[in-house]
Formats: structure tokens, sequence, C-alpha cells
């Protein structure tokens, strides 16, 4: 009973004109003492001492919105200085890291990287150090002032980004000098691919403002072995960087000798293939694609072939790698393109020429253009052209491919998707992309007769390209066996060396007028065990 009768009184002085200003002034001391309200609140009640208590009550109650309102304004300033701060902060920590111009790691990042990649070495990894300097970049700063050298050193670490992808740390370590560190190199091989890659990019002119501004750059490679320290890792690659400068710039260069001469030996077979190229010696040799099973001719796969003068037959892996990275890639396409255009013109018609594109032939943006180029000139029916790429084209940008697969379908041109089954989303390429068939590669082919796993992944293949409307071409073909499971499963197109191996254009126009008479190829000749399994690529 004396609660209940207490409670009302304890409500009514809780909510008492007094007790709610004593209690929102408590919460809001700090400000208030601040902004001098309580000075400015009594000399205004003593100027209104005659209101009621309901005008002094909407007094407070305007006073504590305005206060509350107040308060979160300085919330917001408080965050946001609380945030620009951080910011700060952030700038400082990433400017004690990182070059400001090139936003490449500096050299006291690259240091520290340095350190911690020493304690990982072992030799079952690959390690190398790079040390790039760049060549007639002096002349740059001096005629053309610091403004444009600062955006052709921006531009230097931009290509050397995309040189080298997200496998490689790249610092600025000062002035026009740079370095790359490959932690997780696949191989020597592989680097040495990167580097080559660098120095052609850097050869390339960069365009600032209206006229370009051309460079090189020559770079030093060592193998970080586990007994070096950092110190003598950077000053192996330096010793390696200056010996490429000493040879002419413009170049790669490795500290060991043995190394160093395969690179040489390497950028002389460079030198030689631009000569190749340019009095067309790599010529386009033909290997047929026929029917499974009725054995008849369907066509053609165009492989570049080159004889040195010297050296006899290149493989076609190592020359089209060095064409990749020299920037030659699209000359010699061309050219090969255009010579089996005009050998295959004036064969019959239902029979079709398939080539092969490069990824970085494909990532240009004239391939389309080029293809179309070569067509027109040699007056070739583009309904008899089959382009083949591979996963690796696509992939990188699939609206990009679509484009230009959709180019080249509106052309009259049918596109292939080359090695299926071997990359990591196959079946999204294609899903999303324009293509007329699938080539089965032929690691699923070799002994398929006694490979249960292959057998599966070849039918569902098959099943599959049924399934979208898509031609099927089994490569490596070499064993009976293997065609006779191929001749049980579904109609498809097949070529290997037990139909015949790549043949040049002389020999191929007299099996036509022989052997190949009736339009058919069939699978009883001898199989050549002249080259491994495989070597008809290229």
């Amino acid at each position: 009973m004396h609660a209940s009768k207490g409670f009302p009184r304890v409500r009514a002085f809780v909510l008492s004109p007094p007790f709610f200003f004593f209690a929102t002034a408590l919460l809001t001391w700090p400000l208030l003492a601040e902004l001098e309200a309580f000075e400015a609140f009594y000399e205004f009640s003593r100027d209104h001492e005659d209101w009621d208590v309901d005008e002094f009550v909407m007094l407070v109650f305007n006073l504590a919105v305005a206060l509350i309102l107040s308060l979160w304004q300085k919330s917001k300033q408080l965050t946001r200085l609380a945030q620009e701060k951080e910011e700060e902060r952030a700038r400082a920590t990433r400017n004690a890291s990182h070059d400001p111009l090139t936003g490449l790691n500096n050299r006291r990042a690259f240091t520290s990287t340095m350190d911690t990649a020493r304690e990982r070495l072992s030799d079952a990894r690959t390690v190398c150090l790079a040390m790039i300097d760049l060549d007639r970049f002096k002349p740059v700063n001096d005629l053309r002032g610091h403004a444009v050298g600062d955006a052709v050193l921006a531009g230097v670490g931009d290509r050397l980004r995309a040189a080298v992808g997200v496998d490689a740390r790249v610092a600025r370590l000062g002035g026009d000098e740079f370095a790359v560190l490959f932690e997780n190199a696949a191989s020597i091989e592989a680097v040495e691919r990167q580097a080559r890659r660098i120095v052609h990019m850097m050869d390339e002119p960069f365009e600032v403002g209206a006229a370009g501004v051309s460079i090189s750059c020559s770079v030093g490679l060592v193998v970080w072995t586990p007994e070096l320290t950092v110190a003598e890792v950077m000053r192996r690659a330096d010793a390696a960087l200056y010996r490429a400068k000493g040879e002419g710039r413009a170049r790669f260069a490795w500290y060991d000798s043995d190394l160093d001469k395969r690179s040489t030996e390497r950028a002389k077979l460079e030198v030689d293939l631009r000569a190749a190229i340019r009095s067309q010696q790599v010529q386009p040799w033909f290997q047929p694609i026929v029917d499974i099973p009725s054995y008849k001719l369907v066509g053609f796969e165009v492989l570049a072939r080159w004889k040195h003068p010297e050296k006899g037959n290149v493989s076609p892996e190592e020359f089209v790698e060095i064409a990749e990275d020299c920037g030659l890639i699209d000359a010699l396409s061309h050219d090969v393109l255009h010579e089996a255009c005009l050998t295959a013109r004036d064969w019959p018609s239902a029979l079709s020429i398939s080539v092969n594109v490069s990824p970085v032939q494909f990532s240009s943006q004239d391939f389309v253009r080029q293809i179309h180029s070569a067509l027109m000139a040699c007056d070739f029916d583009p309904r008899r052209l089959i382009v083949e790429v591979t996963e690796t084209s696509v992939i990188a940008d699939f609206e990009a491919a679509r484009e230009k697969l959709t180019a080249l379908k509106e052309l009259g041109i049918s596109v292939a998707l080359d090695d299926f089954g071997t990359g990591y989303s196959s079946l999204a390429s294609l899903r999303r992309l324009p293509f007329d068939r699938v080539k089965i590669d032929r690691s699923f082919i070799s002994s398929i007769e006694t490979q249960p796993t292959n057998q599966k992944i070849v039918q569902v293949i098959l099943d599959l390209a049924r399934g979208l409307d898509l031609d099927v071409t089994v490569e490596g073909i070499e064993t009976a066996q293997e065609l006779s499971y191929l001749e049980a499963q579904a109609r498809a197109h097949g070529q290997g060396f037990l139909f015949e191996r790549p043949l040049p254009p002389d020999e191929v126009k007299w099996r036509m007028e022989t052997d190949w008479a009736d339009g058919m190829v069939a699978p009883d000749r001898p199989v050549l065990h002249t080259k491994s399994r495989g070597s008809e690529a290229g």
C-alpha cells in the first residue's frame, strides 16, 4: 500500500521540469560548459521569471532537442576527424613502403621483401632476381623535361606490373632503376621468358602528350641459391645488368655463364627468326583431318615449320614462343595464314583449313582485321577457315573474346575451342562463347582403350558436344586401337600420325593426285615413329 502511494510521487518528481532539466544538463554537461550554455540560460530565466510551468517545460524541451542535435553534429565531426587521421596514417604507412610516382615498392620495402624471401629459400624452389635499368632515359629528362620523364617512369611501372603479373614483386629502387623478385617461378625458362617480354615491352614507344617517347631497358638476372646473402645476390644481379649494357643494351644477361650462354644462343635465334619471317622461310605444313569412321578427307590443320639453315628443323614450340615474347607473332601468323590460303585456294571447296591462334595473337586489337586481311588478299572463302583458340586466350576477358569470335563468325569463319578439357573453365567457355567445334586434347586419347577414366571423359565430351550441337575433332590418334575405340562411340573428325604426319604443300598436292584422289585417307599406312607422340602440334 505504501509503495503504491509513493510511486505516483516518484513519477511526478521524475517528470517534473526541475528534474528533467537537471538530468538533461547532467548528461550534456561537457558540451554545455563548452558552449557557455549555463550562463546564457541563467540570464534568459532572469528575464522571464513570470513564465508559467508549461512555458518553462517547453523551453527545457526545446533546449534538450537543440543539445541532442548539437551532440549529433559534434559526433559526426569527431568521426570525420578520426577517419581523416586514419587515412593520413594509412598514407604515411604506404608512402613509407611505396614509390609515390609509380606506386611500386620502394627500396626499403623491397629490401624487407628480400630478407623475408631469403628465409624461405630452398633448393626445391626456383627464385630469381632481375635488376632493370632504363636505356636512353637521361636525354628524356634533359630534352623533354622532368614532367615527361615522370610520365615515362609511371608508364614503366605499369608495364612491369603487366609483364610479370601477380607472381612477382616489383620495385623502383630509385631514379630509373627497377627490380623484380621472381619468388614463385615455375622454372628458369619461365623467368627468362618474363625478362624477354620486359625488354620487348620497354622497346615500345610511350605515349606522352602528342608525341611518343622511345627508350629501352637492360636486365640482369641471377638465380638465388640458399648460400647467397641478400647483398650478394643483388651484387650479382647488378653485375649481370652491366654485362647486358656492355653488350649493346636493350637485352638481358644472366650472371651464370652457362645460363648466359644459352640466352645468348636464344637471342641469336630471335635475330634469325626475324630474318626468316622477312624472307618467308617459315612455311605452312598441313596435317589431314578425316571423318570418323568413313575416312573421308574433310580438311587440314595448318602447322608452322621452320628449317634453319644451320640448325635444321626448329621446334614450333621454341620459335613460336620466341615470336610471342619479342612481338613477332602477328607477322609470323599472318604470313603462315597467307601462304596457307594461297596453297589451299585451288583445292576442292569442301576442304577446310584450321589454324591455331596463340593467346598473344588473340589479345591483339587488330586480330580480326588481320585474319580478314589475309583472306581478302588471297581471295579465300572464309567459310573454309576454322580458327582454333585455346581457353587461355579467352579466359581473361570473356566479353572481349565474345566480340572477337562473333566478328569472325559474321565473316563466315568457324571457331573451335582447342585442347578442350585441359583448362579450368572449359564448360564456362562453351556456355558463354559462340564456338562451332571443340577439339579433344590428345592427352585424353593416348592409350584410351586401356584407360577407363579417359574413356569416360571422352564420352562425356562427345555427349556434351552432341547436346550443344557442336562438331568434334579428336587429335593425336596414333594407334589402331585408339581409332577402333573412337569409331564405336560417335561420329567425329580425327587427326594424328595413324592417318598422316604433317606434310609440306607440294607433297599434299601430290597425295591429292594419287593416294587421296578419291577423297579418302585410309588409316592403314605404317605409323611413323620418327617423332615422339604429340610432335605434330605446333
